[in-house]
């Protein structure tokens, strides 16, 4: 039997050992700079905050905890009852990383970041998959395993709206104030959506599973990335595609813009991570993240990237930062 914790550990297993067999071989990437471990062995989830500055990490082993990078220590263990560890699948830092929401397949502990407190606890309606928080820790986007986006309200309780997908909704994304949110699903669609209205905005196709979906701060532009295709980036308003980006081995799992929206940053189920021009499409640079025990799999699968204040950042699945310059 299968238990819902560990669903999302072996999807993450599954793919990337996939890649690493059909995907092997090398590539001129440059590797990091410095790399900093935040588990002993490895992490259902882990997310960068938007300054770059703090990770929030679901061990396998240590359960849930709140890191700061630089040093790097673990300041907050986070856990969703008081006798034990938690299996923390998903999380995200409010706009100004003032507030952050963790998730445990079933339910949501809303988070206040500097002092470390616990501001919330609530059921979710179904199973999540991920999850995005508005500012000020107001509103959460729910992706469902119930093929639905579910805009809930975190602070007073209560569903705000469902967005519908005839497919599991992988992951979710919304806009800087709030009011623009991209969904991805496995119904091969991604979704662009008005959060007050409930409307769906733009239905954005793909041949496969869409397993990323990420909108730009200003709500502008979306970059989404489907199994065994490359990332596109979107213009939200009309839903025209103004760039393909080839990722190369593996397939995109991680995706930040910058806050101007001049560049956006990706990482990919082999570990690559790759910096991207958006006033023309081209890359940039690449890097390769490493390997923490390669007789297991000398590839990599990135969780989240982010931009910090000198230089940018990327999260493995194998609970190991990486520093990129």
């Amino acid at each position: 039997m299968l238990f819902p914790q560990n669903r999302h550990l072996l999807n993450r297993l599954l793919i990337t050992a996939l890649a690493t067999v059909a995907l092997s071989g090398c590539d001129d990437a440059t590797p990091p700079s410095n790399t900093t471990d935040v588990t002993a062995q490895g992490a259902y989830s882990i997310a960068l905050s938007h300054d770059g500055s703090s990770a929030t990490v679901g061990s396998i082993h240590h359960g849930g905890s709140l890191w700061t990078l630089n040093p790097a220590e673990r300041i907050f263990d986070w856990n969703h009852r008081p006798d034990g560890y938690s299996n923390i699948t998903s999380s995200a830092f409010a706009p100004n990383d003032d507030f952050v929401a963790t998730t445990d397949t079933r339910t949501i502990v809303l988070w206040q970041r500097q002092s470390g407190e616990a501001v919330w606890f609530w059921n979710a309606p179904g199973d999540i998959e991920d999850i995005a928080l508005s500012a000020g820790g107001e509103l959460a986007l729910l992706g469902m395993a119930d093929y639905t986006a579910t805009l809930f309200d975190i602070q007073n309780g209560g569903i705000r709206k469902r967005l519908t997908h005839e497919g599991i909704v992988y992951d979710v994304s919304m806009s800087a104030d709030g009011l623009i949110a991209a969904t991805a699903s496995g119904d091969l669609t991604a979704g662009i959506w008005n959060l007050q209205s409930g409307k769906r905005l733009q239905v954005l196709s793909h041949k496969n599973q869409v397993r990323t979906a990420e909108i730009s701060p200003s709500g502008k532009l979306v970059f989404t990335s489907s199994m065994g295709e490359s990332g596109r980036v979107w213009d939200a308003a009309s839903g025209k595609l103004l760039y393909e980006l080839p990722g190369g081995r593996g397939h995109f799992s991680a995706a930040r813009f910058s806050t101007d929206e001049k560049t956006l940053l990706t990482g990919n189920t082999s570990g690559q991570i790759q910096l991207w021009n958006l006033t023309d499409g081209t890359l940039k640079q690449t890097w390769r993240a490493s390997a923490r025990d390669k007789w297991i799999s000398s590839n990599v699968q990135v969780e989240d990237v982010a931009f910090a204040a000198d230089h940018w950042l990327a999260a493995g699945a194998n609970g190991r930062i990486y520093h990129l310059r």
